[in-house]
């Protein structure tokens, strides 16, 4: 069913590698340069996204904290490594805190840990539509009370033993802490439109990502002013359809930055965010975010709300 919650974006971390730049030009302020080298491992672009996100301007009061964590990559660096390792060294000789990193709850773990916060957490796996629901679940955390904020974001770090690619990979990590939005406040509106089944295996009534679109557009609350894509090498849905379709520019996140898998998703979200909560609409704008995976996809609807709107 359709999920909506009001929230506030309280602070935005961002470490992403983007082809030929060496900041996510459109996804943050042009004055906010948060390079990475390549080849860090995937909780240490978690840890310094989080960092920026937690550290920023936001309230200074202690509130319960939950952090929820998307990725399709976690962990898989350090276990190919410990694979090629233990023939050529021995079981002996290899690094039990590598071992530790090889579980793919490692980002959301360590971030947790380092920051203290008291949860719940959730670590969430799949492609790109998986990084677009870790915000539902996010903002389902508020509204059910079960904390104050929650520190949401999605990460990726490619292992150089990896089958051919399909696209350019890229790295890194986002994030954004999200809180409630008072009543009479301005702040950021998160609804979920849908989340369904596309492509081979999908319902009789789906015939792909085409009608899954239509339908979503039919449920927002206006027209879309602008849309952000992020979608699985397999889905075979380009942007331009997806602008035609919606009437609108629309951003693609794997052609901008990379294919991210879940991290992409997500990043689709605080792309969304990012140009919401920056006004570039003189009104109200309603933007629709499209993560759509290998099978699975999910549409969401971001809206800026001025104060006492």
């Amino acid at each position: 069913m359709p999920h909506s919650a009001g929230v506030r974006v309280t602070g935005l971390g961002v470490r992403l590698t983007a082809a030929g730049s060496p900041q996510p030009v459109g996804l943050v302020d042009s004055r906010t340069p948060d390079g990475i080298r390549a080849g860090e491992d995937e909780t240490a672009h978690a840890l310094a996204a989080a960092t920026t996100a937690v550290c920023g301007p936001g309230p200074a009061t202690r509130l319960r904290t939950g952090t929820v964590w998307a990725s399709s990559t976690a962990g898989l660096q350090e276990y190919a490594q410990t694979c090629a390792d233990i023939p050529a060294l021995g079981p002996g000789r290899v690094s039990p805190r590598r071992a530790a990193r090889s579980a793919y709850t490692g980002p959301v773990t360590a971030v947790s840990v380092r920051f203290g916060f008291d949860g719940p957490y959730l670590n969430l796996t799949g492609a790109q539509d998986a990084g677009a629901h870790a915000v539902v679940e996010a903002a389902r955390m508020i509204e059910q009370g079960r904390c104050a904020r929650v520190l949401v974001g999605g990460s990726a770090a490619w292992p150089a033993v990896r089958p051919g690619a399909a696209r350019p990979r890229s790295e890194g990590a986002a994030c954004v802490v999200l809180e409630k939005r008072p009543g009479a406040g301005g702040g950021t509106d998160v609804r979920l439109l849908e989340r369904a089944r596309v492509g081979p295996g999908a319902a009789a009534r789906d015939d792909g990502p085409a009608a899954f679109i239509r339908g979503c557009l039919e449920r927002m609350g206006g027209r879309p002013r602008r849309v952000v894509l992020s979608a699985a090498a397999g889905s075979h849905i380009p942007a331009g359809v997806v602008s035609q379709l919606c009437a609108a520019p629309c951003l693609d996140v794997e052609a901008r930055w990379g294919d991210l898998g879940a991290a992409g998703g997500f990043a689709a979200v605080a792309a969304a965010v990012a140009m919401s909560t920056r006004r570039l609409e003189k009104r109200n704008p309603h933007i629709l975010v499209l993560a759509i995976g290998a099978g699975n996809a999910v549409a969401i609807e971001v809206t800026s709300r001025r104060g006492g709107r």
